[in-house]
């Protein structure tokens, strides 16, 4: 078959299933405007969610290597999981991927050959832009900046006289385009090495990772690739108590009561503690990955009994608070703002004054936090920068000093507390350390490891397991949102380092593309919201951890916006907001209607500095 007529095919019949998935949606009566793809196949005879396959065509007899290649190629790109079509492109059909992926901008072009039946052996380079790759565990990144790969194919003709591929590379290359369509972001959770709940456990930390989502069973993938064990970033912050060598099966038929299978490899602890933490890391996922919720039950091994069950994070969710956010009225005095449950009489939310004294008579607060244990503990920074008070909501008595001082006016940002209780801020002050922590009320030392000479901290948003760290980072010209791993040391019961410390390592570039970025908040385990500029307008964009493109789709723009606020967790989705126009006002919306509202209870929506817990 001629080469112009073989690619004619290939493109034809993934123009067929493309088309037809135009044609599918087309069709539909209704179609939702926003939420996450559902992972895994739809039932079949439902038109309503019908997923068109994009089928790989096996080479053909007579095949040059410049066809082959680009079958190979086509068939790496597939909807077929187990890449068994694109094996027989090779001369050894047991070959296998190692997970790790290149993604490039496009497909990847390689130059034409002319037909040679003399040359029974040659390579083709393929050449492409690399913008981001997947290693073996499959955690992203974003290549910084982006550059030019070359990968070699090596060909050889077999027994028959047919081109076939030899010793392909483990890594599978594929364009940005194709990427998007049959991988898809979901969240492995681990309990932190250090730090616990106000429950007394340790928080479960979410570890995006990239599957093929377009395979038979993705709760199957997300469960092996969990008890394989968490990213080479994160591992040094959490456990895994999944032993290596641990095998899970399970059985999905009720979607809502799985069951899983373990087979603990060496090591391996059925305890009650071991067992429950297993229990909730899988519930946690499982959820994360199927979008709803999924009640797990351990089984030993397929045939042995059921060992523990988990149908919730409990006390593994270092969020212990509801819906309810906090801004500063325009007198400056705290408020509480939540969504209505009853909205008869009109009022979407319910505002209050807060009760309790939170700094000294004669102190204005400038910026505050609220922690999200649930202890009710507020922070609260002087307008003028540079005093740090700790009290709480509805104490009676108010602080008398400040637990941390900034050097000069504005020195001190607005603070942050963690799901352990453990409070941050950035200091500016040249001279001084750029982050400082409190537990309990006494500072800790932060080591920072990465920072640029001369950078400061504009802002830091901890997440709420206390094990990531979003950091606003400004050097030279430049400011960059920056994510960092905290290691805690010492402390509790570690009889070599009595006194904690902190250090916040391996710092990676996250929101590129996104400018004049002046606030931002974590919206779930692995994803954060940020006022900035994408477009040339100011508005809040999603933004993953990991660099990622963002699946939370589009939010819509708000004239004004200063700062932004989310809880990670929270069911509905809630965002609340500053804008000035001309005043500021407190704005509130849903991921799940990107729209925006003014915060009204009796005719004023004026505020500032809207916050969470967190």
């Amino acid at each position: 078959m001629k080469r112009s007529e073989l690619l004619r095919r290939r493109r034809t019949l993934r123009g067929v299933a493309l088309t037809g998935a135009v044609l599918g949606l087309a069709g539909c009566a209704t179609m939702p405007s926003n939420g996450p793809a559902t992972l895994g196949p739809t039932e079949s005879g439902n038109t309503q969610n019908t997923r068109v396959e994009l089928v790989p065509v096996p080479p053909a007899p007579g095949e040059e290597p410049v066809e082959l290649l680009h079958g190979y190629l086509d068939s790496l790109a597939s909807d077929q999981g187990d890449y068994r079509t694109a094996r027989q492109y090779l001369s050894d059909p047991g070959w296998k991927p190692s997970g790790a992926v290149t993604v490039l901008d496009a497909a990847p072009a390689f130059p034409p050959i002319p037909a040679n039946t003399d040359v029974k052996s040659l390579s083709i380079t393929a050449t492409g832009n690399e913008i981001a790759s997947l290693d073996t565990h499959g955690s992203y990144t974003t290549t910084l900046p982006r550059r030019s790969v070359s990968v070699q194919f090596h060909f050889t003709k077999n027994d028959k006289g047919q081109w076939r591929i030899v010793n392909p590379p483990s890594t599978v290359l594929i364009s940005q385009r194709d990427f998007q369509r049959i991988y898809a972001s979901v969240n492995l959770y681990f309990p932190a090495v250090a730090g616990q709940t106000g429950a007394g456990v340790s928080p479960l930390v979410a570890d995006p990772v990239f599957i093929r989502t377009r395979v038979d069973n993705p709760l199957q993938t997300a469960a092996q690739q969990l008890v394989n064990g968490p990213s080479t970033w994160l591992q040094p912050a959490v456990n895994s108590v999944f032993p290596p060598g641990t095998k899970v099966q399970l059985d999905t038929s009720n979607a809502q009561a799985v069951k899983a299978y373990l087979t603990l490899g060496t090591g391996g602890d059925w305890s009650g503690t071991s067992c429950k933490t297993m229990a909730t890391q899988l519930y946690a996922t499982l959820t994360a990955t199927a979008n709803q919720s999924t009640s797990v039950t351990l089984y030993q091994g397929k045939g042995g009994p059921a060992q523990c069950a988990a149908g919730t994070e409990g006390a593994f969710n270092p969020v212990q608070v509801g819906t309810t956010a906090y801004f500063l009225g325009p007198d400056h005095q705290l408020k509480s703002v939540s969504p209505s449950v009853d909205a008869s009489n009109g009022d979407r939310f319910v505002i209050e004054d807060v009760a309790g004294k939170l700094v000294p008579p004669g102190v204005t607060i400038g910026s505050f936090a609220v922690s999200p244990t649930g202890d009710g503990s507020v922070a609260s920074v002087s307008a003028d920068g540079r005093d740090l008070y700790l009290s709480a909501l509805g104490h009676g008595t108010a602080p008398t000093t400040p637990v941390l001082r900034g050097a000069g006016a504005g020195a001190l940002s607005s603070p942050s507390f963690d799901g352990t209780g453990t409070l941050w801020v950035a200091d500016s002050d040249p001279g001084g350390k750029p982050l400082r922590a409190v537990i309990g009320g006494t500072p800790v030392p932060v080591d920072i490891q990465g920072l640029p000479d001369g950078a400061t901290i504009q802002q830091v948003r901890v997440a709420p397991d206390g094990v990531r760290i979003a950091l606003l980072v400004q050097s030279g010209a430049s400011t960059t949102l920056q994510i960092g791993r905290v290691q805690r040391v010492g402390g509790a019961d570690d009889q070599s380092h009595p006194s904690p410390a902190f250090s916040v390592q391996d710092l990676r570039t996250t929101a590129v593309g996104i400018s004049s970025i002046s606030s931002m908040a974590w919206q779930d385990g692995d994803g954060l919201v940020v006022v900035g500029q994408q477009t040339g307008t100011t508005s809040v964009i999603p933004v993953e951890m990991d660099g990622s493109p963002s699946t939370a789709g589009t939010i819509q723009t708000l004239n004004g916006v200063t700062d932004v606020t989310a809880l990670p967790g929270d069911l509905g989705q809630w965002l609340f907001a500053t804008a000035k126009s001309p005043d500021e006002e407190i704005f509130a919306s849903q991921l799940t209607e990107f729209r925006w509202v003014q915060v009204q209870n009796g005719g004023s929506s004026k505020g500032s500095g809207v916050r969470f817990p967190g």
